[in-house]
């Protein structure tokens, strides 16, 4: 039986038992909430937020630590403890508030009646009471739901606080305080980009969907059509800025301005398999063969491929397997805090690619741009071409049924691949 879960009546059930000693605080053994579904997969999906808020519960009941410095989330944090504590006793909302406002009430007038105190509490009682949602209160919990690599939740978790910051409450983010807040305070004055300005609102969006389904928001998004209409025709800012393929002779100029070995290597072998940086740094040994490599850890699902070796690369392939002291192909490398060893030898590579004169538009991926424009230009069919570069094949027949073109026809193709000067 899966964790957490338990089918009653062919309907699955939230489930998770409480600790004996907090039982008569609850005043019952178990958390049970019905799921609404027979389907196991949805109600598996649907569960982990539910046991996290009951585990939240337990804490606040054993008076645990919270873990923050923030005041506001301290006091509401208490104040949920108490309303729950009285809540299993019977007690009535409406007494339970008016029980808390008198304590806030008294904080706020002082010894001396003067009503200068805080009003952290009253800001606390609102919320716990239903009045608004602390838009940040839940931040650290939808995180710990989510599947998604760590650099990825690190940067959404920037942004998402950054908009929790400017709208603190959920009814504080109106439609038209958004669109204004994006629009101007992001895009006129601090100059971000559309594309920065939406990639920030999209996790900022799906916690708002998480605070609906979860949390009884029922404040309306304020998300739609907060952009302005995207642009039908490319500007010519647009075109300029687009990334770039290396040519031929940039690639040579690359060479013969590197004088560190580890990044000949890369930037050789980024240009003979396509790979891209990530690729080609997390590329183990035990996915090298002498006539291919096997790509097991890529972006997608079609990233995972088989990609012959160039005869071009074929002695620094087999140099770099025998001198590995790591069981990596490209060996030394350090990783970064995510686990991605390809980050201090990129920053390697752009200092090179920089001091030859070349801009934001050049950047590794460019050696994969020009390796997709070589294949191009010696009529490669386009499957093969996707084959060889792990994209998704458009079409029912080669798409879904197709098992792949076998390693000599990929040889085949690969083998129009030439960056030598002629």
């Amino acid at each position: 039986m899966p964790k957490y879960l338990q089918r009653r009546r062919r309907k699955w059930y939230a489930i998770l038992e409480i600790p004996k000693a907090l039982r008569d605080h609850f005043g019952k053994p178990r958390f049970v909430m019905s799921l609404q579904t027979d389907s196991q997969t949805v109600a598996e999906n649907k569960v982990p937020p539910i046991i996290l808020e009951w585990k939240k519960q337990i804490s606040i009941a054993k008076d645990l630590e919270i873990g923050s410095d923030d005041e506001l989330l301290a006091t509401l944090a208490l104040a949920r403890q108490d309303a729950q504590r009285h809540r299993s006793k019977g007690v009535p909302d409406h007494e339970i508030r008016m029980a808390q406002e008198e304590v806030a009430i008294g904080e706020y007038l002082g010894d001396k009646n003067e009503g200068d105190g805080p009003t952290t509490l009253f800001d606390a009682i609102s919320v716990v009471h239903g009045d608004d949602v602390l838009l940040r209160e839940y931040v650290d919990e939808f995180f710990a739901s989510r599947d998604v690599a760590p650099k990825t939740a690190d940067m959404q978790r920037r942004d998402l606080m950054l908009f929790v910051k400017q709208f603190p409450y959920a009814s504080d983010a109106t439609r038209v305080s958004v669109r204004e807040w994006v629009n101007v305070t992001l895009g006129t004055e601090q100059g971000l980009s559309l594309a920065t300005r939406r990639r920030m609102i999209s996790p900022v969006s799906v916690y708002w969907d998480y605070l609906e389904n979860n949390k009884g928001l029922t404040v309306p998004s304020p998300f739609t059509k907060i952009f302005p209409p995207k642009q039908k025709k490319r500007t010519k800012a647009t075109i300029q800025a687009q990334r770039k393929s290396f040519r031929v002779q940039d690639y040579q100029k690359l060479l013969g301005a590197c004088e560190d070995d580890t990044l000949r290597d890369l930037i050789t072998l980024g240009a003979y398999t396509g790979c891209r940086i990530e690729e080609l740094c997390s590329l183990k040994l035990t996915d090298v063969y002498n006539d291919k490599v096997e790509i097991v850890d890529a972006k997608t699902e079609a990233g995972w491929r088989t990609i012959p070796i160039h005869p071009h690369i074929a002695q620094t392939a087999a140099r770099l397997v025998d001198s590995s002291t790591d069981g990596y192909l490209l060996s030394g490398l350090t990783f970064n805090q995510y686990g991605d060893r390809s980050n201090a030898i990129g920053k390697r590579f752009g200092r090179l690619k920089a001091s030859l004169g070349y801009g934001s538009d050049h950047v590794f991926h460019s050696l994969r741009k020009g390796f997709a424009t070589q294949l191009e230009n010696a009529t490669i069919p386009v499957t093969v071409v996707a084959r060889l570069m792990g994209h998704e094949i458009e079409g029912q027949t080669f798409g879904n049924y197709s098992d792949g073109l076998a390693l000599q026809g990929l040889r085949d193709a690969i083998n129009h691949v030439d960056w030598s000067l002629h």
